[in-house]
């Protein structure tokens, strides 16, 4: 487990991947909460603790006799984190609180400087998380989150392209940067490390969190992807530039885009990106020599299974008017999980029912033009491809010589 590319991978002994045990109360009778959970020792008998899921949806809160899964509008418990013995999350009363801490979580003093409303806004996420909620913008952090939407909008920044250099690594945008003071960017470093190991990846845990996260990509962990907290500060930010694209693509999604483009304008064909047709914003769009439009539409992997059915009905119009509809998927497994989701949901009909395994690209393109050009089939994708295949295609050993400035003068 790695929290930040600024330091070691944590190593995998005790806390992390530790059960979690939960009991009303604690032992400890000068410090009273209602409600603790904390990660049980190798061969700790925990009598009176109940068993902790990771999952909400594994989570029975009538058997355990409290619910943390869900959120408490009303704060009738804050929450605390202890590190003193273990790492250990409680949540008590308001009065319990008042009596252990002697302050009010939901009245304290405000210093000067900060709004009414804004300081109440923190205290209740405070009493929600355990954590304080805000991140001081730094210079050097403001650097790098800049750095970042200029490598993202497809500049090149430090030397280096997110196109033409492969999702070049962080290190080459962290140039001239404390990286200790980065490290608040990917992670909230006031917790403790020792706490994120015991608890980050279970549902229910929602620290304060970073703007940065690792993904992987091009077959490699690449550490500047953004999270929901990162896209709205670009958002709001005035000093921070404005991202180009969808508001809510990943790092795989905006690199896919360009991968189309560059493919596109190498064939000779018009392109663009991000293109508006009707209520629709299309991913990419190229028009063949012969007037023909093709309708690129990036999908990656996640649960929202309506994005994806919804995706389908979009493409399904892009076919109805005359456009070929081009499916790239950031994986095989990807692309042939939707693909019998789709079938399923009765969206579309493939020749041979559901694919029963990840076949190889080849196999599966040719499966998936028969379908679309077979009219007893009710088939409305004319082509896919993969991120990884589009990158072989354009930068492996038999792809075209390309200088550093034709993929740079790409506009995407």
């Amino acid at each position: 487990m790695r929290l930040s590319p600024f330091e070691p991978a944590t190593n995998d002994k005790w806390p992390y991947g530790a059960p979690l045990y939960g009991r009303a109360g604690t032992p400890h009778p000068e410090h009273p909460c209602a409600f603790e959970v904390f990660p049980a020792r190798p061969d700790e008998d925990l009598p009176n603790a109940h068993r902790i899921p990771r999952n909400n949806e594994e989570y029975d809160a009538d058997s355990i006799g409290f619910d943390i899964t869900k959120p408490d509008p009303d704060l009738k418990h804050i929450l605390t984190i202890n590190t003193f013995e273990r790492p250990t999350l409680r949540w008590h009363t308001r009065d319990q609180f008042k009596n252990e801490f002697l302050y009010d979580p939901l009245n304290s003093p405000r210093p000067q400087g900060i709004r009414p409303e804004e300081w109440k806004r923190q205290a209740k996420k405070r009493a929600r998380t355990g954590t304080d909620p805000t991140v001081a913008l730094t210079s050097d952090r403001k650097t790098l989150l800049t750095r970042i939407a200029k490598l993202w909008n497809g500049e090149t920044v430090c030397g280096v392209h997110l196109l033409a250099d492969q999702a070049p690594s962080i290190t080459h945008l962290t140039t001239g940067l404390n990286e200790n003071r980065l490290k608040r960017l990917y992670y909230n470093t006031d917790i403790g490390r020792e706490t994120l190991r015991a608890f980050k990846d279970a549902d229910w845990f929602e620290p304060t969190t970073g703007f940065l996260k690792p993904t992987t990509v091009f077959r490699k962990q690449v550490w500047y992807d953004l999270n929901s907290k990162a896209r709205t500060l670009f958002k709001n930010h005035d000093d921070l530039p404005r991202l180009y694209g969808d508001p809510m693509e990943g790092l795989t999604h905006r690199l896919t885009v360009g991968l189309v483009c560059l493919r596109n304008a190498l064939r000779g064909w018009r392109y663009s990106s991000y293109t508006d047709w009707g209520t629709y914003t299309l991913d990419a769009v190229g028009t063949d020599k012969d007037g023909q439009i093709h309708a690129y539409e990036i999908l990656t992997g996640h649960n929202n299974w309506k994005l994806h059915r919804d995706t389908y009905r979009k493409m399904t119009r892009l076919d109805q008017s005359g456009n070929k509809p081009i499916a790239v998927f950031d994986s095989r497994s990807t692309a042939y999980s939707v693909f019998n989701h789709w079938h399923r949901e009765g969206l579309g009909e493939l020749p041979n029912g559901p694919f029963q395994s990840d076949y190889s690209i080849e196999n599966g393109r040719d499966q998936i033009e028969t379908a679309y050009q077979d009219p007893q089939y009710d088939w409305v994708v004319a082509d896919w491809t993969t991120t990884w295949k589009l990158k072989q295609q354009l930068f492996g050993q038999d792809g075209p010589e390309l200088t550093h400035s034709e993929i740079t003068s790409i506009n995407w």
